[in-house]
């Protein structure tokens, strides 16, 4: 489907679009149900509600959901040019790379590359913001610092030479009661965000190193484990590099 195509979609789902007002992200969305037919009923909202909410997921958690999902994690894998079979990852990696945990960045929150091109390695650097819409519309931000703190460390990144560095800010979205919407538009409106999308702040951010914004989104009263939508969007690309023949070595080590 063309961009054009899509555009035209939007114009007519969502009163008043305007181009300029929304970004278009690359986006999965997916309901896990028995299929029983002819009742099956997607995006519905579970009897069962005693579930962990997105906003309370960590960092290490969200990544052990989007890694153990091989129908999502393809979309990030997309985002920073990796291959979806044949890629080996390392999570909060420290030794033999990073010596000193008391120095930034600290350890390497993600490492990926193609298991048949290890001197293409890239580095991210990852930070969670979360947002919630309430059933009385009102809006709730939290965790915002961790870009300008996402930024320091990232920038930190540019040492061990990667072919590819990239900050990659996850947006844990909790939206199931914007009923406004239909749920596949359960969005919370993160243009009231003072530091994600700033650009006075974006700026400290080196510009080698690339941007990505990743949604994961609850828009029904179901765990995210069964229902969901991710989204990514890549802000800013990264500017490919040869990378340092040391930190390849010290990659294939391990």
């Amino acid at each position: 489907m063309t961009k054009e195509r899509i555009l035209s979609i939007f114009k007519r789902v969502i009163p008043g679009y305007n181009e300029e007002e929304y970004e278009i992200w690359k986006t999965m969305t997916y309901d896990l149900v028995p299929l029983n037919y002819p009742t099956t009923c997607l995006f519905v909202d579970d009897e069962i509600n005693n579930f962990k909410t997105i906003t309370e997921f960590t960092e290490r958690e969200i990544l052990d959901f989007l890694f153990s999902r091989n129908d999502l994690n393809p979309l990030l894998l997309d985002a920073v040019g990796i291959p979806t079979s044949g890629f080996k990852l390392f999570r909060e990696l420290t030794r033999p790379l990073v010596m000193n945990r008391n120095e930034k960045p600290g350890d390497l929150d993600l490492i990926l590359f193609d298991v048949n091109s290890i001197q293409k390695a890239i580095g991210i650097e990852v930070k969670c913001v979360k947002a919630k819409t309430f059933e009385d519309g009102r809006i709730k931000l939290t965790k915002e610092k961790n870009i300008t703190k996402g930024i320091s460390q990232a920038n930190e990144y540019l040492k061990f030479g990667f072919h590819k560095t990239f900050l990659l800010m996850i947006l844990l979205d909790d939206g199931q009661y914007n009923t406004k919407h239909n749920q596949f538009f359960r969005d919370t409106d993160l243009r009231l965000s003072k530091k994600l999308f700033n650009r006075r702040i974006l700026k400290n951010l080196h510009p080698d190193i690339g941007l990505i914004y990743l949604k994961v989104n609850q828009i029904t009263g179901k765990s995210i484990f069964q229902s969901g939508k991710i989204s990514v969007r890549v802000e800013k690309n990264s500017v490919e590099k040869n990378q340092n023949d040391i930190t390849t070595e010290k990659l294939a080590s391990l």
